[in-house]
């Protein structure tokens, strides 16, 4: 999954630029840049902040189909 390319089309659907971005979470907007260009690696937090951000939830499925946890 490319959390970047996710991140980038919501941001799209929400007419948000990578400074509208790093307004609401907090991050630079060189931080959200890197992000979102695979130039950085997301972690736990930044997906929890940023994806909160943009509405998305990110759900961890097992290969048997159950959910384990939710972002």
């Amino acid at each position: 999954m490319n959390f970047g390319a996710l991140a980038k089309e919501r941001m799209g659907e929400r007419g948000l630029r990578p400074c509208d971005l790093a307004r609401l979470t907090g991050y630079s907007q060189q931080y959200i840049s890197d992000l979102i260009s695979g130039r950085r690696r997301w972690n736990e937090t930044a997906i929890k902040n940023v994806y909160g951000v943009l509405g998305l939830k990110l759900r961890v499925i097992t290969d048997e189909g159950l959910s384990i946890g939710e972002i």
